[in-house]
């Protein structure tokens, strides 16, 4: 028998009024005694599970009966408590929402992660779920998103492939409580070397281990068509695109739907499979979704929406659709409608992008590529055209900066991206005791232009060094003007301008990515006037520069005013 959603929905409503408190109550009396904190989900468990019910639900399972007989001989009477304190109900809420609980995941006493339910509700409607749909979740974790498909589809199948087998005894515990075993199954298989042929889905809902890098491709994969298609496209990198490949490798889906980080939407490492993938039309959509969406991860993520024969790619840039909750944010259902909807129809933030246009931006998923306003720019050079970029020092540890600094004011001196301000002052920076040979490359000279990799992305050009020997730290970029291509000064007027500022937010990767590479930052287009109306706009920038230093020395001098005048007060 199927577990109703109004059912569920009441479950859940005691869990949030009532449950949290009294799992976490008797979670806290057993601490120090349960030697495995999974082991505390197990006592609900086997407490719901009493012989008979385990026999009825579960009794050709001898995973289970291996673990509960376990259970009984180490916490016998901690399930007792649980049977005398709580009603069967009460226990099937706390085994639904266990992994749910915030609190418990925030100081890891468990693995993993929920798939937000804005998350899933959104997925849901991309995938266009319709009753007889028979959905796919490679590493299915602890069986949460198979729960909320159960309930929300009741006519509607999942399969599930994990490895990890607490998750699948998790899973094996949860399911049973929500519906007939025939609707919802899970394997324990490697998910690379499934045959997948013996599995029956139309669509797929998967969100690989993030920033994975399956360096034992080559021993761990036996998988034919997966090797095949590595081979004849020449692709090298093994990451989340694996977990990709897998799916489009067994042409048997219909619509499959990734969440992935924005890292690997846009490196150069991955172009060649992003190429592949417009080429032969299986990106139907890609959408940016705001920043800690989950619990424990900061980062922005993205759903790629895969299916056949697409001509051209929805991109959607949904990183400020949400709603602030304490610690996380949230997609609510007014705001799953906003997206959907621009996915559905351009907008302001949504834009079908054809394979030509993905070909002249080295096949960048990222969507706010596309859909931030066009940057008129009539006539332009790129940065990396005329000028030379690298990296400042990054090779300089911590315990070798503290033992470097001088306490007497020197003229080496160190330059990181936090000291670029209104009120800079080369005097001012950290002084050292003295710059090696080795470093020297990575010092500026007067013209040189420093650039930070992220945050606010402020430039600065250097002017009047004098006898000071500058060292560039890692958090910013150097910039060495080829003076017979751009002048140093109307760079720096261009780069400090708002119009620049929205360009890079245009060519940033998002807001998941907290630097910008030496690549896209080459990418940059700086607008492109004659040598003469370059000379005169560098000239007045020039005499700008200077008025903001001579106020910048009276602001001191005022300041300095001020504090005799209390002086002779106190």
């Amino acid at each position: 028998m199927t577990l109703q959603k109004k059912e569920y929905l009441e479950l859940k409503k005691w869990f949030d009024e009532e449950g949290k408190k009294v799992l976490w109550d008797l979670m806290s009396n057993w601490r120090g005694i349960i030697d495995k904190p999974l082991d505390a989900f197990y006592i609900f468990a086997r407490a719901f599970y009493d012989d008979k019910l385990l026999n009825e639900k579960l009794g050709n399972n001898k995973s289970i009966k291996i673990l509960f007989y376990r259970i009984d001989n180490e916490y016998h009477d901690f399930v007792e408590e649980v049977r005398g304190k709580l009603s069967p109900n009460q226990m099937k809420s706390i085994i639904l929402n266990f992994y749910n609980l915030d609190n418990i995941r925030s100081i890891h006493m468990i693995p993993g992660f929920s798939i937000p339910t804005g998350i899933s509700e959104l997925s849901y409607k991309l995938l266009d779920i319709k009753k007889g749909d028979k959905l796919f979740q490679p590493n299915s974790q602890a069986g949460e998103f198979m729960i909320d498909f159960l309930i929300n589809h009741p006519e509607c199948d999942i399969s599930a492939i994990e490895i990890n087998t607490s998750y699948i005894l998790t899973s094996q515990l949860k399911l049973p409580i929500i519906s007939h075993q025939n609707r919802a199954s899970i394997r324990q298989e490697d998910y690379f070397n499934t045959d997948l042929s013996t599995l029956e889905y139309n669509k797929v809902f998967s969100m690989p281990p993030m920033g994975m890098l399956y360096r034992d491709f080559d021993k761990r994969v036996n998988d034919k068509n997966l090797i095949e298609l590595y081979k004849k496209n020449d692709f090298n990198t093994k990451n989340e695109w694996t977990d990709i490949l897998k799916i489009i490798s067994n042409p048997k889906f219909e619509k499959s739907i990734f969440i992935v980080h924005s890292g690997i939407l846009f490196k150069e490492r991955d172009e060649k499979i992003r190429k592949y993938l417009i080429d032969n039309g299986y990106i139907e959509s890609v959408i940016e979704l705001a920043p800690r969406l989950f619990t424990g991860i900061g980062i922005s993520t993205n759903i790629l929406l895969i299916s056949k024969n697409n001509k051209k790619v929805k991109m959607v840039d949904a990183s400020e659709i949400y709603h602030s909750d304490k610690m996380v944010n949230k997609i609510t259902k007014d705001d799953v409608e906003v997206i959907f909807d621009a996915y559905k129809n351009e907008s302001t933030i949504s834009k079908e992008v054809s394979p030509e246009e993905f070909e002249d931006n080295n096949y960048s998923f990222i969507p706010r590529r596309y859909t931030n306003e066009e940057i008129d720019l009539k006539n332009y050079v790129y940065l990396k055209d005329v000028t030379k970029i690298k990296r400042g020092y990054a090779n300089l540890r911590k315990s070798d900066l503290y033992k470097r600094l001088s306490k007497e004011n020197t003229n080496n001196k160190i330059i990181a991206a936090g000291d670029i301000d209104d009120n800079f002052n080369i005097a001012d920076l950290t002084s050292f005791t003295e710059i090696e040979d080795k470093e020297e490359t990575y010092c500026v000279k007067d013209g040189d232009i420093i650039f930070s990799r992220g945050g606010n992305y402020n430039s600065l050009l250097i002017r009047n060094s004098g006898n000071y020997r500058i060292l560039v730290n890692g958090t910013l970029y150097i910039l060495t003007c080829d003076e017979e291509k751009i002048d140093p000064y109307y760079l720096q007027m261009y780069l400090a301008s708002d119009h620049c500022l929205s360009q890079i937010e245009s060519l940033n990767t998002g807001k998941s990515i907290q630097f910008m590479s030496i690549n896209q930052l080459g990418e940059l287009k700086i607008p492109k006037v004659s040598k003469e109306k370059e000379k005169e706009l560098s000239q007045k920038y020039k005499m700008i520069l200077d008025k903001k230093e001579i106020i910048r020395i009276q602001r001191i001098k005022l300041e300095e005013d001020v504090s005799e005048l209390v002086s002779e007060v106190i």
